[in-house]
């Protein structure tokens, strides 16, 4: 009989067993990386991970179980606990596994979802699963997302890259750059004084500075997370922090040194995060996409992997109309973004 089973973030050893069963699975399941959002703020919600079991058919999935009545917006308008929403971890998420009958999954799945009253869900599409194919809420695209295929020799992944990436990492070797490669805390400090200034300059949303202790609380994940530092004249000028799976690495966040950009060290920095992957045996790096739709961020990106562009879907379901009407009516004469979902938090 098909069963989706709760695991609670208070069970990270349960929780962690579960996903590494799957030979194959993504980093974003690990309890450490929705436990570390989970510490940034009360309204992120608190990370739930769903085991779903039908016979030879298991996934799983991971949701924060928001408080509607803890949003800022609605705030003294409807009170806590007793509404409340779902969404997919900042990244990608969705149903992982191996699934035969999608539409049994979505019938158990909203089931599920009603008996708890929950109002809606958001979810960010996985890139490497079928999920989004097979979902029975809203589903669109308004991005794409560059990923480096590793199945090739370095030789072909080099000749691969548009030419002036190539042009880029041999001015930079002239440099004569340097590469650190660890997962502790010892070069904190440089890291978030580059990437704080990374986000100044791209004039990032709030959501985007996260804290000291976010990346205190990733770097307990010793097994999923690698910083790479770029050293100029005993100067970090380059870094990034990069968090894997079983298959899959992502460039999640760092920046460059604005001072620093003649000698070339992003483009340095990535070519060495692939050698890395590489040799560790994994089969993408996922490059991400641009602040905006196909900006110049993600032209940067696609000069990297020009074969590698893929569709970056989102998905919105409404499980509870009558609850989710209300809640949108509770803001009143307010302006609305339509874009937005759901809309009442927007």
């Amino acid at each position: 009989m098909a069963k989706i089973t709760e695991i609670s973030i208070d069970d990270q050893n349960t929780w962690d067993t579960i996903v590494r069963s799957f030979p194959d699975y993504d980093v974003f399941y690990l309890s450490g990386y929705s436990k570390a959002f989970m510490g940034e703020t009360p309204k992120n919600g608190t990370p739930i991970l769903l085991l779903y079991e039908d016979g030879e058919d298991q996934a799983i999935n991971v949701v924060f179980k928001r408080d509607v009545g803890l949003d800022e917006k609605l705030a003294g308008k409807v009170e806590e606990g007793k509404y409340f929403d779902l969404i997919t971890p900042y990244g990608y998420g969705g149903f992982w596994g191996n699934v035969s009958d999608w539409d049994k999954l979505n019938q158990v799945y909203t089931k599920y979802c009603l008996d708890k009253h929950y109002v809606c869900e958001f979810v960010r599409f996985e890139l490497f699963t079928e999920y989004h194919k097979h979902y029975d809420g809203e589903v669109e695209t308004r991005t794409h997302n560059i990923v480096r295929s590793l199945d090739m020799s370095l030789e072909e992944m080099w000749m691969d890259f548009k030419p002036k990436v190539r042009k880029n990492v041999k001015r930079a070797n002239t440099y004569n750059l340097e590469c650190i490669i660890e997962n502790t805390d010892e070069h904190m400090e440089d890291f978030l004084r580059i990437y704080y200034s990374t986000m100044d300059r791209s004039d990032a949303e709030g959501e985007y500075y996260f804290s000291k202790q976010f990346y205190e609380d990733m770097n307990e994940m010793k097994d999923n997370v690698m910083y790479f530092h770029v050293v100029y004249e005993g100067k970090i000028v380059s870094t990034e922090l990069v968090i894997y799976g079983a298959e899959n690495c992502y460039s999640y966040l760092g920046g460059t040194d604005r001072e620093y950009f003649d000698v070339r060290p992003n483009d340095f920095l990535k070519y060495e995060i692939i050698k890395w992957a590489k040799e560790k045996g994994l089969k993408n790096f996922v490059l991400g996409g641009g602040y905006g739709a196909d900006d110049g961020i993600y032209q940067y990106k696609y000069s990297l992997a020009p074969h590698g562009q893929y569709e970056f879907f989102i998905g919105r379901k409404i499980f509870d109309q009558t609850s989710y009407n209300f809640l949108v009516a509770l803001r009143g004469e307010e302006e609305l973004n339509e874009k937005y979902f759901p809309l009442y938090r927007s």
